[in-house]
């Protein structure tokens, strides 16, 4: 970045008041070297993967008590003494020079508030990863413990196990997805698959016919190994492989859900090639496991279509786990459907920047990193993602548009090594749900009285004579108790009619119906109002 472009940044910064965070560092003067030093570190290894890191020398920050917000910079500005900046920078330089590799960085000086600051402006680095030195952490004024340090948000840290981890994989560019598989070979991969993916592609005709060879050339699937021919690579045997799991364990996706009418679970696997498996998991949500309501309101002629879970939330959850998965990972794709909410598993967390609490709090991710970078542009073509980092906006906006409970992302720790998406049904239609259940439950225990030539489903259009038959006169009965309490529970109806609650139920409901009774307010809380 240029010279210019970080002054103006960096005056931005400071005018917004902007507080730390990732890429954002305030100390009031250049005593702090351990915390200075650290930071620079961190900002070289760039765990969050952002453009720069800046330190600003010379202002101070605070917390404000009152709103909540942490660390924001002090105006005006402490700053530094002119005839103290030559010293500074010195000094600066060689506190950084304890960065191991050399880092790259600028110093900035600019002012405001009619004061003087200095800007450590940190470039991300390529020689990676970045660790303090042990002289550092001998040096009495810095004593610093040696480390490879990282930024999240405003804290920056020794990493732990799992994000060390990382960042040995971010500097070594290492992508499972792009390696060679250990044991496939091109003749693993299916020639009709490659062209049918070709095909929807809408690829020229030119490479759609030829050999399975040059095919797979073309499309960087394979490598020539020394001695054991075309060695497929593991993104190829993913997408065009029969049974991609038959190399890269549990490359597959597993349903579990409620068996209806019981209390077990059945499990369905999903193990073809991981383009097909989200087509085919979408299906199977659609065949199996999607419902709807048709909502009719008084006095409107529209209806709304109330939906369990809208599919457009379960396909962008469910190729999300495909496609960011870490297939060198052991464990499978989980997808848990219980009676009020599904669950989407996946056995790593998402790449920084992306974090538990972005997914959470943000819907779009212009900045994410993938983790299998062929894997992506494939979904892509096939139109299996929209465009890149928007598949969270629009699952939490069907959701929006359905009504329904907002998408929850867990674990809500730094320790858990697994991102798991939840979905909750939609509470007006498990309310119709249940209604249907309790109007199906009493009509299966007809009582006695009722005319055998009651239908089990009540249609919408139905009348009674209030005198005629029983089923009018019990009507009638649960009008006048309502009259005399209209916060009457229906137990107490029972015990006063000598009725059996299912039955005072069923009356309930076909009241509603005739469109004689409605509910206002809760079910403890609430009244009866009777409309005829």
């Amino acid at each position: 970045m240029k010279i210019s472009d970080i002054k103006r940044l960096g005056h931005s910064i400071i005018e917004l008041n902007s507080i730390e965070n990732d890429f954002i560092e305030y100390k009031k003067s250049a005593n702090y070297k351990d915390t200075i030093l650290k930071t620079a570190c961190a900002f070289a290894n760039n765990y969050m993967n952002c453009e720069i890191g800046l330190i600003f020398i010379g202002i101070q920050e605070v917390d404000n008590k009152e709103t909540g917000e942490k660390a924001i910079p002090v105006r005006p500005i402490s700053g530094i003494d002119d005839a103290r900046i030559e010293s500074v920078e010195n000094s600066l330089k060689n506190l950084l020079a304890h960065v191991q590799p050399k880092i790259n960085y600028n110093l900035v000086i600019d002012e405001i508030d009619d004061r003087q600051y200095i800007i450590v402006a940190v470039e991300p680095g390529n020689s990676g990863p970045y660790s303090t030195s042990e002289k550092a952490e001998k040096d009495k004024n810095i004593l610093l413990k040696k480390g490879r340090y990282i930024r999240v948000k405003r804290d920056t840290k020794l990493p732990n196990s799992k994000e060390e981890f990382e960042l040995l994989k971010k500097f070594a560019n290492y992508n499972y997805s792009s390696n060679l598989n250990e044991t496939a070979t091109i003749d693993d991969l299916s020639y009709e698959y490659m062209r049918e993916y070709l095909v929807l592609i809408n690829a020229k005709s030119d490479i759609r016919l030829m050999t399975k060879l040059e095919m797979a050339k073309a499309m960087g699937l394979v490598s020539e190994g020394e001695y054991s021919g075309y060695r497929a690579k593991n993104f190829a045997v993913l997408m065009f492989a029969e049974k991609p799991d038959k190399f890269i364990k549990n490359a597959h996706v597993e349903l579990i859900r409620e068996a209806v009418g019981t209390d077990k679970m059945e499990s369905k696997i999903f193990d073809g090639p991981i383009w097909i498996q989200a087509k085919q998991v979408s299906k199977y949500f659609i065949d199996n496991v999607m419902a709807s309501y048709t909502v009719r309101e008084k006095d409107k002629i529209e209806h709304r279509i109330v939906f369990n879970w809208p599919l457009n939330t379960f396909e962008e959850l469910a190729t999300n786990c495909i496609l960011h998965k870490e297939y060198d990972d052991t464990n499978y794709i989980g997808i848990y459907v219980y009676k009020d909410y599904i669950t989407f598993v996946n056995h790593n967390r998402p790449i920084p920047p992306v974090t538990i609490e972005s997914m959470n709090d943000d819907s779009s991710f212009d900045n994410r990193q993938y983790l299998n970078p062929e894997l992506k542009n494939m979904f892509f073509s096939l139109d299996l993602i929209e465009s890149y980092g928007s598949g969270i906006r629009r699952a939490k906006e069907s959701l929006r548009l359905n009504n329904s409970p907002k998408l929850k992302f867990l674990p809500d720790n730094d320790i858990d090594d697994y991102t798991m998406a939840v979905i909750y049904i939609n509470d007006e239609f498990k309310a119709i749900k249940n209604e249907e259940n309790v109007s199906k439950r009493v009509s299966n225990e007809m009582p006695e009285e009722m005319p055998e030539e009651m239908p089990e489903e009540m249609p919408e259009e139905i009348t009674y004579e209030k005198s005629n038959d029983k089923r009018g006169k019990n009507i009638e009965a649960i009008k006048d108790v309502m009259i005399k309490n209209p916060k009457i529970r229906v137990n107490d109806i029972s015990t006063i009619l000598s009725m059996t609650p299912d039955k005072v139920s069923y009356y309930i409901i076909l009241m509603k119906k005739l469109g004689i009774l409605e509910r206002k307010g809760s079910t403890k809380s609430g009244e009866w109002i009777l409309l005829k």
